[in-house]
């Protein structure tokens, strides 16, 4: 994992997750497979919320990860619900399909 790059499950909330730093070549590994773990932790029909607050920069590695792991939540009837998400990464969001659908989480 890169210095800088850390994905933080909420003690408290399983199913929520805090990326923070730049998703890249590097790190959208790490983040796709910590998705997938947040993805096995919760119930079918329930969302895992992903706080992208503290994320400055997202590659297309990264935006591949988060289309991967969208679908493999999909498919185990688990919806990924991206939160805080910075004004220049809501656009890649929106270009990929992934905003287009997901509500914020209060």
């Amino acid at each position: 994992m890169r210095p800088g790059f850390t994905i933080a499950r909420t003690p408290s909330d399983h199913g929520s997750l805090t990326v923070r730093g730049e998703i890249d070549v590097c790190t959208a590994p790490d983040l796709r497979d910590g998705l997938r773990s947040a993805v096995h932790a919760v119930t079918r029909g329930t969302a895992v919320k992903v706080d992208l607050s503290a994320v400055s920069f997202i590659d297309s590695r990264g935006l591949t990860a988060l289309v991967e792991a969208e679908a493999y939540a999909s498919v185990r009837g688990i919806r990924l619900v991206f939160t805080e998400v910075p004004a220049r990464i809501t656009r890649l969001l929106t270009l990929t399909g992934l905003s287009q659908s997901r509500p914020e989480a209060s």
